[in-house]
């Protein structure tokens, strides 16, 4: 099932990246980015910009995979509710890999 989102929250958005079946240390990745975007699986736009994850947020856990995307509010509040996909793109030496997308529901928030 995928995640739910609302607009107008600070998102902070946990997906263990995983290889054959089992978390992938990413503890050595140089960078690490993620975004959002549309679930126009042929064309996708963007919805939320790339930003950068960090191994210090808290609930992050590199070593077990474990990422965790940070997104103010001040960029979800603009937003319409729709289906979309968290993209993350990892750097390790000078490889860059895509992983496979995670889906999101993005809901719009009632309470301001």
């Amino acid at each position: 099932m995928p995640l739910e989102v609302f607009t107008g929250d600070d998102w902070n958005i946990s997906i263990t990246l995983k290889k054959d079946g089992a978390a992938y240390n990413v503890s050595t990745a140089s960078e690490i980015l993620a975004s959002v975007v549309s679930d126009d699986q042929n064309a996708p736009s963007t919805i939320v910009d790339a930003v950068a994850c960090s191994s210090g947020t808290t609930g992050a856990d590199w070593t077990n995979g474990l990422v965790v995307i940070e997104v103010p509010n001040a960029t979800t509040s603009p937003l319409t509710a729709r289906e979309a996909w968290v993209e993350i793109q990892i750097t390790l030496g000078s490889k860059k890999t895509t992983w496979p997308r995670q889906k999101i529901l993005i809901k719009k928030g009632t309470i301001t």
